[in-house]
């Protein structure tokens, strides 16, 4: 997680998910994955979840959440445009659907801030979040906090935007469609 981000369409990011797995042939050049193994040794941050292959760094496919770091954003003042998972994939199989009810709690009260939600797992994004109790699920999470539930009359929430990446037009048919389906304030 950094305050600032070097990612020229972004201003800082948040990781409160470590850890992929290849899911396309655009996972092969996933510079998170090189990056990640630099900090895999023992009782580092990535410790486990890269391998060295032929190619070189790749995932190993778990992903292991970090609930220390939900309340990041709260901390930061400044508004921000903040991408969520610069280092995995929120949608990945593997994160409990009450953990992602979590991170959409703290954006919902992060209200200074503009979070950029990038997957390839489009899928299970729309499923997440087109689902009646997805919304009860961050509200209970709201209540936990003893945080009023404040949506600001916005729901999906404006200042969540969600986009998918696309490598060729095979992921952009499959992808793009999902995406435009999912509640979304701003797609991308």
């Amino acid at each position: 997680m950094s305050a600032t981000s070097t990612i020229e369409w972004t201003n800082a990011t948040w990781n409160p998910v470590r850890g992929c797995a290849l899911v396309s042939p655009g996972c092969t050049n996933c510079y998170a994955m090189r990056q990640a193994h630099r900090a895999s040794g023992p009782g580092r941050a990535y410790e486990g979840l890269t391998q060295i292959s032929k190619a070189g760094p790749v995932w190993t496919g778990k992903v292991r959440t970090v609930p220390e770091l939900l309340a990041q954003p709260l901390h930061w003042q400044r508004p921000r445009r903040i991408f969520v998972n610069s280092m995995s994939d929120l949608f990945h199989e593997d994160v409990p659907l009450d953990f992602i009810a979590e991170v959409w709690a703290i954006m919902a009260l992060s209200h200074q801030h503009t979070f950029q939600i990038l997957t390839k797992r489009a899928a299970r994004m729309l499923a997440i979040l087109a689902a009646p109790m997805f919304r009860e699920r961050v509200a209970e999470h709201l209540l936990r906090l003893n945080r009023p539930l404040d949506y600001n009359g916005h729901w999906p929430l404006k200042r969540v935007w969600l986009g998918v990446s696309v490598e060729d037009q095979r992921r952009a048919d499959e992808r793009i469609p999902l995406l435009l389906q999912t509640p979304a304030a701003v797609r991308w």
